[in-house]
């Protein structure tokens, strides 16, 4: 039998590879995209197919594993087929190629978040585990790969992204096969639902969920697609830059370790409230200022903007969707304010940001104050 520590390490180990990739492709993909002759535009919608395409690849994957009541071998699929589509933008040139490349490699990739969360999920109710403690391994190793990708990037060259990712993906290949098996759920009376995303999706309590959590979400399109390449242009350095990501991943990291019971016993509307409220100051004023001491303090936002919205929907999933859906509503979320809203949402801000950087962070502030409103009138609802 898998011992309880065996089950936190393997966990924490595949957060850990999976935000070592996240933290050097997120901030410095565009950059290595841009080096290669593509424009701001172009990089949104390229960044953008990922997201897309999660609204079909990840609820398609995650239904068929809920129906096969397994896991392991879908998300190793995913990303073994990922991996070596990627092997293709070493020899790619021009905007239509790396489209092409991108979405190859996004056929299956969407899918290991949901299905990893809906393991870890299941896995830390089996052996007693806290959930916000193993997913902080992923936040902490985001925070290590894009203060230190960005400090070798301050005197190397952008042809090295390419690489770094490359030996991410490697990595990240290595810990899915290491994933504890046994993650079949236990035979009951009750028959599994026949179409558990039809069943989800007509469920309007599911629905309101995720527009609001999309609409948080959503706000985050800019800073991740081209929040570097903002602060670049603005001269500031790599080394700069990486910094500002490290910031809002420690104040994530903290909030993920200290916080997580906080939010699990707090209405999901009201921390949606919280967080709609503080980003829409977060975004705005990174719009206004490139003061490095007030960018320093709005950064820990962060810590709500993603930290508290990402546990408050973990904790609506584990508690309000029964078992036999679990990846299906964990994909769900992943491919509808992570994939079409965050998708929409990066390909409108590059159009925005073309125009002018502060007005498509203007564009995510009114985002996250509409899901403030949203969520207000939801919470004092059902008062």
């Amino acid at each position: 039998m898998v011992s309880k520590t065996s089950t936190f390490l393997r966990l924490s180990a595949n957060y850990t590879s999976l935000y070592i990739y996240l933290g050097i492709f997120t901030p410095f993909w565009g950059l290595w995209l841009r080096a290669k002759g593509i424009t701001p535009s172009e990089i949104g919608l390229i960044i953008a197919v990922p997201y897309l395409l999660k609204i079909f690849v990840a609820p398609m994957i995650s239904q068929f594993a809920d129906k096969r009541e397994e896991y392991w071998r879908p998300i190793m699929f995913t990303a073994i087929s990922g991996f070596v589509f990627f092997t293709l933008y070493f020899f790619g040139q021009g905007f239509w190629q790396f489209m092409l490349i991108t979405i190859l490699v996004n056929l299956t990739f969407p899918a290991i978040t949901p299905l990893l969360e809906t393991i870890t999920v299941s896995q830390a109710g089996k052996h007693n585990l806290d959930y916000g403690r193993i997913r902080s391994f992923g936040s902490f190793s985001f925070i290590a790969a894009s203060v230190l990708f960005g400090w070798y990037l301050k005197e190397n060259d952008t042809d090295d992204i390419i690489w770094a990712v490359y030996l991410s993906l490697i990595l990240l290949v290595v810990t899915i096969s290491l994933l504890p098996r046994g993650n079949k759920k236990k035979k009951t009376d009750t028959p599994l639902v026949a179409n558990p995303i039809k069943s989800l999706l007509s469920d309007n309590d599911f629905l309101l969920f995720l527009l609001v959590v999309g609409l948080l979400q959503m706000s985050h399109g800019v800073y991740y697609s081209l929040g570097s390449l903002y602060w670049q242009e603005q001269g500031m350095g790599e080394d700069t830059i990486g910094i500002l990501w490290g910031i809002g991943v420690i104040a994530e990291i903290l909030f993920f370790v200290f916080c997580g019971k906080w939010v699990s016993n707090k209405p999901v509307m009201s921390i949606f409230a919280l967080v709609g409220f503080l980003g829409a100051i977060r975004w705005a004023v990174v719009g206004m200022t490139m003061s490095l001491p007030i960018l320093f303090v709005i950064q820990t936002i962060h810590a709500l903007t993603y930290g508290a919205s990402h546990l408050a929907a973990i904790s609506y999933i584990s508690r309000r969707v029964s078992a036999d859906m679990a990846g299906s509503a964990q994909s769900l979320y992943s491919a509808l304010p992570l994939g079409l809203g965050l998708g929409l949402a990066t390909y409108i801000g590059g159009v925005l940001y073309e125009q002018s950087g502060s007005l498509s962070y203007y564009a995510m502030a009114v985002l996250c104050f509409m899901a403030f409103l949203i969520a207000s009138f939801l919470f004092y609802r059902k008062k």
